[in-house]
């Protein structure tokens, strides 16, 4: 079989059970995407008539950060293979960043990851990084209005409020010192909408907050000490919801990894009517233990 390079999908030929790509690519098509470095996009079309695509995203050093992968479940594992070769080349593996991320759903999972494993190098390890997350899948019915708490202001962040914003992250993800997040957080805040909580008595500082990534997911979701158990996280991700769809389309579902551990997300995505999600929807971290970075 021949594996031909044709143009890019559009989301609207993505099909549902593979909404995380699929509203990839929404962000992308409507200026919600990543805007610093630069987002390659590679479709291709094998002899028997399957589709494949890969979205994978560089930085302004032209590293790629990572890489979602469409896989049509009909395809065969030869095909599969064929598509790897084609997006994991050697100079795809030269240019890997020190922290590597994958996106993948494919009823063929446990090949694909082992394919990409194979093919990213021993630099990278055996494994990807542990991280003990669920994933959720966003509704596609309209969130119902809700009023913001008494004494509340639900409002715009801003690139300043990175300063504020991304320790809180860093102790909630678990990254080491070393790593600046700082760049990471104030692109979520710009590039895409951003939501915060702040106190009428204090409307300059956020004590609640909610972002998008630039794959398509909500995070960073967070209130502080002293405002929880009020309903401000609800209101947070209603509202992104609200945004999202009104943007995207009823059909854009964002996804959400939230921590096994985390219990209060978890009981609000389910109350909200976001559905966990099976092992076949994965976010993988690789890390280059050969990399001094």
């Amino acid at each position: 079989f021949r594996m031909e390079k044709i143009a890019s999908l559009k989301s609207s030929d993505v099909p549902e059970k593979c909404s995380i790509f699929k509203t990839h690519l929404s962000f992308n098509e409507n200026g919600w995407g990543q805007r610093e470095g630069s987002v390659d996009t590679k479709t291709y079309r094998s002899s028997t008539g399957h589709i494949f695509s890969a979205i994978s995203q560089r930085n302004a050093m032209k590293q790629i950060l990572g890489t979602d992968f469409y896989i049509d479940d009909e395809a065969s594992l030869d095909e599969i293979d064929r598509f790897l070769d084609e997006i994991v080349s050697e100079n795809y593996k030269a240019d890997l960043s020190f922290m590597y991320i994958v996106n993948f759903q494919s009823r063929y999972f446990d090949y694909v990851l082992e394919g990409i494993v194979q093919r990213i190098g021993s630099n990278f390890g055996k494994d990807p990084e542990k991280f003990d997350h669920y994933m959720f899948i966003a509704p596609t019915s309209k969130p119902e209005e809700m009023a913001v708490p008494q004494g509340y202001i639900l409002g715009t962040l801003h690139e300043e409020h990175a300063d504020i914003i991304t320790p809180q992250w860093r102790l909630d993800i678990e990254f080491p010192e070393s790593i600046d997040l700082t760049p990471f957080v104030k692109a979520n805040i710009t590039e895409r909408p951003s939501f915060g909580m702040f106190a009428e008595s204090d409307p300059e500082t956020p004590i609640a907050w909610l972002c998008f990534y630039n794959g398509g997911s909500v995070g960073m979701l967070h209130v502080k000490e002293g405002h929880r158990g009020k309903g401000l996280a609800r209101v947070l991700l209603r509202q992104s919801l609200k945004v999202v769809q009104e943007t995207h389309g009823m059909e854009c579902r964002v996804h959400a990894c939230v921590k096994k551990s985390n219990t209060a997300s978890r009981k609000l995505l389910f109350s909200e009517g976001w559905e966990l999600q099976p092992i076949n929807y994965k976010r993988l971290f690789f890390r280059n233990v050969g990399s001094s970075s």
